[in-house]
C-alpha cells in the first residue's frame, strides 16, 4: 500500500558562519561535522516517525541533503515515498 510523499527538514546554526576568535579552522571543521551527523540522525528520527503516523513501515527512494544557508545555517532535508510491506 502507497501512502504518498513524505518530506522532512531540520535547520541549526553554522559553527562556521561566525567568526569565533579562539577557535582554529581545525575545530571549527570537526564542530560542523558533529553537528551534520546530529542533524542525520535527528532528520532520520523524524521521517520515520512521520512514516509510522501514517500508517506505513518502509520508505522508498529515499533521498537526503545538506545546504548550507549562510546565516540560515545547515539545513538537512529528507523525503521518499511512504509505503506498507506485508508478506503474502
Amino acid at each position: 500500500h502507497v501512502f504518498g510523499f513524505g518530506e522532512e527538514l531540520v535547520v541549526a546554526d553554522d559553527p562556521e558562519f561566525e567568526w569565533i576568535e579562539n577557535r582554529t579552522k581545525r575545530t571549527l571543521h570537526e564542530t560542523r561535522q558533529t553537528l551534520m551527523y546530529l542533524l542525520d540522525s535527528s532528520v532520520r528520527r523524524r521521517m520515520c516517525k512521520k512514516v509510522l503516523e501514517m500508517g506505513g513501515n518502509a520508505v522508498l527512494g529515499y533521498y537526503q541533503t545538506f545546504d548550507m544557508e549562510g546565516d540560515s545555517g545547515i539545513v538537512a532535508r529528507t523525503y521518499g515515498t511512504c509505503v506498507l510491506l506485508t508478506r503474502e
